[in-house]
């Protein structure tokens, strides 16, 4: 009986390491990973670093205003002002109405304005 207890332990201490080798291989595996993992956070942030850079260099003003300079002839394009957009109070209220004040815009009159609806 006493061999068996001891057989019975000596399985369990053999089981016990197997499964900490194994969990230890796993932890590993999960370090080596993750460390990959940082390696191309760091190269996509160098990445995107030099993409930022080159975005600023397009982007510069006086580089803007001489293309729109070549290409104004055929694609007429021209600085944006607060003109282009429209004023919140003429939005449509859902009916096909428009709330109208000619206050705020006294160059377009009433009968100039077109509401389109879905009905």
């Amino acid at each position: 009986m006493r061999n068996f207890f001891y057989l019975v332990i000596f399985g369990l201490v053999i089981t016990l390491a197997y499964w900490a080798y194994q969990e230890n291989v796993k932890t590993q595996m999960a370090i080596k990973k993750s460390e990959e993992f940082q390696i191309e956070i760091g190269k996509a942030r160098a990445k995107l670093a030099v993409l930022k850079a080159e975005w600023a260099y397009l982007n510069r003003p006086e580089r803007l205003i001489h293309l729109t300079n070549l290409g104004f002839d055929q694609l007429k394009l021209a600085p944006i002002r607060a003109t282009n957009f429209g004023e919140f109070n003429r939005l449509s209220n859902g009916t096909g109405n428009i709330k109208w004040s000619s206050a705020l815009n006294p160059e377009i009159s009433q009968s100039e304005v077109r509401v389109y609806t879905n009905d």
